[in-house]
């Protein structure tokens, strides 16, 4: 089985490390390979570097399995899309060192970094991204296509939307809503819920603007 990570900029690294040392365990692809549409290089950090066409006629749909390595939510859904369209399955990526409880759910496509604890009776919706030393509460649920970043901690019983970013550092408040769309900035302190489709900054974390273009990064 072919494992293609789409995104080779500085998250797709980071995932084909974490799928390298996946791999070092148990072995479950015999190549892993980059897909990026604007691609620059043949080679980046050892894996071969092909387009989204280049790897549909190298390598078909019941041969490969893909993830999703962009860090922007929107635009993981829209190459969630694109892949499922064309008939590939996405891969769930679990680092070896993370740990997952019991009755957990997880969708396709999650991908879950290095020192993370994902509790028990939690849900995670398909093509949501969890990065490095980030924790999630028992019975908390987080929507599709969302971020959730580094050192990131959602108590207990926390509803997170589809496509929502939290960033760097943010603590949830047991039982807070955070809605679908919005973006939680860096070292934001969540106490209280914050509706669908907003920018949410500050200590307590508050909205200040709508999130007019969807975007994190711009």
């Amino acid at each position: 089985m072919i494992l293609g990570i789409y995104g080779s900029g500085g998250l797709g690294r980071e995932v084909l490390d974490t799928a390298q040392k996946i791999n070092s365990i148990e072995e479950n692809w015999e190549k892993i390979v980059f897909i990026n549409d604007f691609k620059k290089e043949k080679v980046v950090n050892g894996a071969m570097e092909l387009t989204f066409d280049e790897f549909k006629t190298n390598f078909p749909s019941n041969s490969a399995r893909i993830v999703i390595a962009v860090g922007e939510p929107k635009a993981r859904q829209l190459l969630h899309d694109k892949v499922t369209s064309n008939g590939y399955d996405l891969h769930t990526l679990i680092h070896p060192s993370a740990f997952v409880g019991t009755e957990t759910e997880l969708g396709s496509g999650v991908i879950i970094q290095y020192g993370c604890f994902v509790s028990c009776n939690v849900k995670i919706g398909d093509n949501t991204l969890v990065q490095p030393n980030a924790n999630v509460g028992h019975d908390s649920t987080i929507g599709r296509d969302a971020v959730i970043s580094s050192v990131v901690t959602i108590s207990g019983t926390c509803k997170i939307g589809d496509r929502t970013y939290i960033g760097v550092g943010v603590p949830v408040k047991e039982n807070t809503i955070i809605g679908a769309d919005s973006i939680i900035g860096m070292g934001s302190v969540v106490l209280r819920d914050i509706p669908d489709n907003v920018i949410a900054l500050g200590n307590p974390a508050r909205p200040m603007k709508d999130n007019e273009n969807g975007r994190v990064f711009k």
